[in-house]
């Protein structure tokens, strides 16, 4: 019931922004289509809610950005040089401790990055498929998708997920 509640109050908070105007009918109505929305597609029970921890949220924020800094310029200078230097390849990374959501947070971070394109997920086990245009090195883009995981697990993981990593790291078995 509570998951429904929160549910159906971010659907009003969004319609809210949406309309742009806090007046009784678009709340009303607001409320309304979260609460059709709520009892048509009920919330999964058994989905985990997202947490969010601030300071891990910004490391993986900035993380992200400076590899997404990195990408396009290298992609910029791979544009404007005569010589071509592409080396392509597909790129098998195993992940651990990561939720569908997570992965999906990590497939698309990848795929926002110039130069990369997360083209597969498996499920069992784990494995993210990534296009890489620039291959130098297959184990520096398993340690770049590995270490944005561990980041994005810390960010937005369940406790359990983040047990899961940190037992793998401090074996030596996961990323860094």
């Amino acid at each position: 019931m509570i998951r429904r509640a929160v549910v159906a109050a971010w659907i009003l908070a969004v319609w809210l922004a949406l309309w742009e105007d806090l007046s009784v009918g678009n709340v009303v109505g607001g409320a309304l289509v979260g609460a059709f929305l709520v009892t048509v597609f009920p919330p999964d029970p058994r989905t985990e809610w997202i947490r969010i921890r601030p300071y891990h949220v910004a490391r993986f924020v900035v993380y992200f950005l400076w590899k997404l800094v990195e990408a396009s310029a290298i992609v910029a200078w791979e544009v404007v040089t005569p010589t071509n230097r592409i080396n392509e390849g597909i790129v098998a990374v195993p992940v651990q401790g990561a939720s569908d959501t997570l992965l999906t947070v990590v497939g698309n971070a990848i795929t926002l990055t110039p130069g990369t394109l997360t083209v597969d997920v498996a499920r069992d086990p784990p494995v993210l498929f990534v296009h890489v245009l620039h291959l130098r090195d297959v184990e520096s883009v398993r340690r770049d998708v590995q270490h944005l995981e561990l980041l994005a697990v810390r960010a937005f993981g369940s406790a359990e997920c983040r047990r899961e990593l940190e037992r793998a790291v401090a074996h030596g078995g996961g990323p860094r």
